[in-house]
């Protein structure tokens, strides 16, 4: 079966998504479709990359769920209209990858769940991570190293802060809370703990660098970072166990490399681009398309390695971590 794409935006990451779609098997998937509140930057989506003149170019997103030979869109928007765009999505029967965030708040997810689950369609917030080869590699580590005591991990963007992202928490604290959740299958941690430093964005305050302590019962914990000003750093992620360590030395969110437990390097590579991504690793977004096309020819409506629970639990971490650091600075 082939998956027939609706791209909802023409930004970086939508352009990004196209690469990495391109990669894939043509007869497993396909772009029918694009859609942008501009029909001339739609245009110029589908021109930029090569798309078949079949193609359907729209100057509205509803016209994209409209079109009955769309069979899934992803959402590659500015997070303030996630919600209504699912929403829209699931009610006009189209299955939905959404870019993270999936929505501002765990209200937000709670509607969206509300309506997935009367239109039966699969859905899935974009945690692209879950879905590296790599990562299959750090699952399985993970049941070999003992009882996980203690995680540790960095993500750093550089200049994030200084391209007008709103909120760091919000842009890529997802990721070193999604791989401290793996570390500890999921549970809830006993208490969250949150420090960092603030700025004014549009006339309001906001979290700019932040780390996060999460603690688990019997003495276990994770100590997770987001940065995004103007340094150096290598964003890693290491999971200490009782019988043993599994670390990925770089780029832990879209991972090439892992070392094992008993010191083995295994390497993934990535597929080339028809041209150079925005952002590092995008051609790794095929790998989360994949994983929706098996999900819905399974007949799923949500994907065992990212449920719409484990939405809910991230988004929660997030708000009570931006609540506290902002609290703070009042």
């Amino acid at each position: 079966m082939q998956l027939r794409w609706g791209i909802i935006g023409t930004g970086r990451i939508c352009q990004d998504f196209c690469l990495a779609l391109l990669t894939c098997d043509s007869k497993e998937h396909s772009i029918v479709a694009v859609g942008s509140r501009s029909k001339s930057q739609a245009e110029d989506f589908g021109r930029e990359f090569q798309l078949d003149p079949q193609v359907q170019i729209y100057g509205s997103q509803d016209e994209v769920f409209q079109d009955a030979n769309v069979d899934i869109v992803y959402i590659g928007t500015i997070e303030q209209v996630h919600r209504d765009l699912c929403i829209k999505a699931l009610n006009h029967q189209k299955h939905v990858l959404c870019e993270k965030p999936l929505a501002m708040n765990t209200s937000e997810i709670e509607e969206i769940i509300a309506v997935a689950k009367k239109t039966k369609n699969f859905i899935m917030e974009g945690i692209w991570s879950r879905f590296f080869p790599i990562y299959n590699y750090l699952r399985d580590a993970v049941q070999r190293i003992g009882k996980v005591t203690f995680v540790e991990c960095t993500f750093s963007v550089r200049n994030l802060n200084s391209v007008g992202i709103w909120s760091t928490l919000m842009a890529i604290g997802c990721y070193p809370i999604q791989a401290a959740l793996i570390a500890f299958n999921h549970e809830e941690p006993e208490s969250i703990r949150a420090v960092g430093h603030t700025k004014e964005h549009e006339n309001q305050l906001s979290d700019r660098m932040v780390s996060i302590i999460l603690l688990y019962k019997d003495n276990r914990m994770a100590v997770l970072t987001c940065l995004g000003e103007d340094i150096e750093s290598v964003s890693s992620l290491k999971i200490y166990g009782t019988e043993g360590v599994v670390s990925i030395p770089s780029h832990f969110w879209s991972p090439t490399q892992i070392i094992l437990p008993n010191g083995q390097i295994i390497e993934d590579p990535l597929p080339e681009t028809m041209k150079k991504t925005n952002f590092e690793h995008s051609a790794g977004l095929r790998y989360e398309a994949m994983a929706c096309r098996e999900q819905i020819l399974n007949e799923n409506t949500e994907h065992p390695l990212m449920t719409l629970e484990n939405s809910l639990q991230i988004s929660r971490i997030i708000e009570e971590c931006r609540r506290q650091i902002l609290d703070s600075h009042r």
